[in-house]
């Protein structure tokens, strides 16, 4: 019963073909149209790293380690699936069917035969690594492929029959991995919610679209601005009759969009900590006169805006203010058009890193999840520094560090003024037939 597989004896490893071999294997085998092969960030000692996953079925996959020393590691994880399993032996098999040469050795550097008995033996000692979570007293966290599992021993144990326990948690655990993609991820996020707690973990939502909410201590309920902190059980209480709610495992849940009336009535039933003015604005700023950022690195990175996983690291000044879902706003400075160029969440903790200037200074920096990004040179109107002087004089928008807390009374007005300005945007556009300079110049979207 292995846990780990070295492979040894490849001295040019083909790795398309011995993927395109896997997939044939394990489709005949399972009836089943495709695996996926997901690359990951390799280890020190490592050329490269990548997941096997079936979809729909796997709980924790495959792991695939390329070392430097020519040999690969196969790692079959103590909770994975019976396709997982299966999966595991196929890319095995599929590894010496292609490179000829290759020896495959156990956990105890031992000769792996790769027969039906040793796959149902790893599958079996699967099953009892489950039981013996279940039989546990205690909750449990296993990671998976896409969301952790936590389990409550107690949910099964109503259960008469040992084999029907294992197999429903493995059924939750597959589940809970595939059954809810449509269901967007709620980032934690770290505050002290109130004066005598420390750091908390919580999760806000919003109702305004179907939500994966993690393990977490709060659940944070907005009403516009407002956010009301429920801890995670009395949420979850206060969630239980509505048909849009559903429990995942001990500690996760899935919420899909309610009644706006009925989320109101909810909010205002709910016993929490409230917090106005939750969400903050930030001002970011780019000097393209000493910035190490240039404007071609810019026009590059509108190619790549509706790319999955764009963002950008910027630096930031009030870091201890900043939290996850907070707003901001680029604004461009030195030479040229000024104006904002970027808006856009939060999307990260701030984190200290070398000093862009290199003058050796302690800065910070934060992630950004560009909901609009504008040409500053080239888009037929700019919201410029000049008309936010005008608009908005409590606020120094010329000069100042990156990064820059503004009052919650300038964000609200500086959010109106900014949805109005990419509206009228829009508008000219249509009218002058400029459409096409507008999908080139104007980039944005929704979160």
């Amino acid at each position: 019963m292995a846990y780990k597989f070295t492979i040894k004896g490849i001295r040019r490893l083909n790795t398309q073909k011995v993927n395109e071999k896997t997939q044939r294997l394990f489709s005949h085998d399972n009836h089943v149209d495709s695996i996926s092969a997901v690359w990951k960030t390799p280890g020190d000692d490592e050329l490269g790293r990548m997941m096997l996953v079936s979809e729909g079925s796997s709980t924790q996959g495959v792991t695939i380690k390329i070392l430097f020393n020519d040999n690969i590691i196969v790692e079959l994880p103590w909770y994975a699936s019976k396709t997982d399993v299966q999966l595991c032996y196929a890319y095995l098999s599929a590894m010496k069917r292609i490179h000829r040469a290759a020896r495959i050795m156990g956990d105890h550097d031992e000769s792996v035969t790769l027969s039906e008995d040793d796959m149902e033996a790893d599958w079996n000692q699967r099953r009892r690594n489950m039981q013996t979570v279940l039989e546990k007293n205690e909750k449990s966290v296993l990671a998976g492929v896409i969301h952790d599992f936590h389990i409550d021993p107690g949910q099964y144990r109503m259960m008469a029959d040992v084999s029907n326990i294992v197999d429903m948690a493995f059924s939750d655990f597959i589940a809970l991995q595939w059954g809810f993609l449509d269901a967007s991820f709620v980032k934690e996020e770290r505050r002290h919610v109130s004066d005598d707690e420390e750091l908390s973990s919580v999760r806000v939502i919003d109702n305004t679209r179907k939500v994966f909410i993690g393990a977490c201590r709060y659940v944070g309920m907005m009403r516009e601005n407002t956010c009301k902190m429920i801890e995670f059980d009395r949420f979850c209480a206060l969630m239980g009759g509505q048909k849009e709610f559903r429990m995942m495992d001990a500690a996760q849940v899935c919420l899909d969009t309610l009644n706006y009336d009925k989320w109101l009535e909810l909010y205002d039933a709910a016993e929490g900590i409230v917090i106005d003015c939750f969400r903050k604005t930030f001002i970011m700023r780019w000097n393209t006169d000493i910035s190490n950022y240039q404007l071609s690195e810019f026009e590059d990175a509108m190619k790549d805006f509706h790319n999955e996983g764009f963002y950008y690291d910027w630096s930031i000044w009030d870091y201890q203010k900043a939290h996850i879902g907070d707003h901001f706003f680029m604004i461009r400075t030195g030479k040229g058009r000024n104006g904002i160029v970027m808006s856009g969440t939060i999307a990260g903790d701030p984190y200290p890193d070398e000093d862009w200037s290199g003058r050796g200074r302690r800065v910070y920096y934060i992630r950004l999840n560009l909901t609009h990004m504008i040409h500053p040179d080239k888009a037929p109107m700019l919201f410029t520094t000049g008309e936010l002087s005008k608009l908005l004089p409590n606020f120094n928008w010329e000069n100042g560090h990156s990064g820059e807390l503004i009052d919650d009374s300038t964000a609200d007005h500086l959010n109106g003024l900014f949805h109005h300005y990419t509206y009228d945007m829009r508008r000219m556009a249509e009218e002058k037939g400029l459409e096409e300079d507008l999908q080139r110049y104007f980039k944005y979207k929704w979160e």
